[in-house]
């Protein structure tokens, strides 16, 4: 009995330094990875923990798992949640449960890059080196887990994924592909008119073509003199000074 307690408490740590070493928070909120495996592919955490450790794993579906002496996937997937947050999320799969189903993963956890030089790389030797693991096993391990981070970027689903009048990469409200012109700050020269508005004002600019008159406006007649006679007929006859001024003593006559 006591044999098992130890080989339970070695398994956990063996775990504990297996995310320290091979996952990482994110600064992306849309990051996370999955605590089950998908019906068509096994891209877990506890799956590439039973691979590469397989004497610390009670995995049901590998033959070489430490059956009752390693860890289960809910006694490894609770160390997990001790690291990072559990998020329900349609971008990881879900078991016993239908296409589409949101299911449970670690929350902004990310695969580290430990293949190329840097952090994630030095980390990962750095825990694994401290955990006794000799430098051939170590290869091993980070060619497997960078092989798992290429694969889990490609098919993770997004947290909202393309649909009717949902295109992908788009918020909902967002203006899309309206695209607004770009116009100078500064005033148009003459005036306090933007550039923007004086593009709009040319668009509108009447042709040269003589303008339609309106079915609505009318001829105004010009108004008539006191006397009877039209404004213009009367100044016509005043600025001919003769020839035709008969009109006006003949009006007289009848007034007589």
């Amino acid at each position: 009995m006591g044999s098992h307690s130890h080989e339970e408490s070695r398994a956990a740590q063996v775990a504990r330094a297996f995310f320290a070493a091979c996952t990482k928070l994110s600064d992306n909120i849309e990051d996370i990875l999955p605590q089950e495996d998908a019906p068509d592919r096994s891209l877990s955490v506890f799956r590439a923990f039973s691979e590469l450790f397989p004497e610390f794993a009670n995995d049901k579906d590998r033959p070489d798992s430490a059956a009752k002496n390693g860890l289960m996937r809910l006694q490894f997937n609770k160390i997990g949640y001790e690291i990072y947050d559990k998020e329900q999320s349609r971008r990881v799969p879900a078991v016993r449960a239908k296409p589409g189903n949101p299911g449970y993963g670690f929350r902004r956890a990310r695969w580290r890059d430990t293949q190329s030089p840097g952090e994630d790389r030095d980390t990962c030797e750095q825990v694994m080196t401290a955990l006794g693991v000799n430098s051939e096993r170590l290869e091993c391990i980070k060619r497997r887990i960078h092989d798992f981070k290429h694969e889990w970027d490609l098919v993770r689903r997004p947290s909202r994924p393309a649909g009717p009048g949902r295109p992908r990469g788009h918020k909902r409200g967002a203006l899309g592909a309206l695209a607004v012109p770009e116009c100078s700050a500064a005033p148009a020269t003459g005036g306090g008119a933007s550039p923007l508005l004086a593009g709009v004002v040319e668009a509108l600019v009447i042709s040269d073509e003589p303008a339609v008159q309106s079915k609505k406006q009318k001829k105004v007649a010009a108004p008539r003199a006191s006397g009877g006679a039209r404004q213009p007929q009367a100044a016509a006859a005043q600025s001919t000074g003769g020839g035709r001024a008969e009109p006006a003593p003949a009006q007289g006559a009848r007034a007589a």
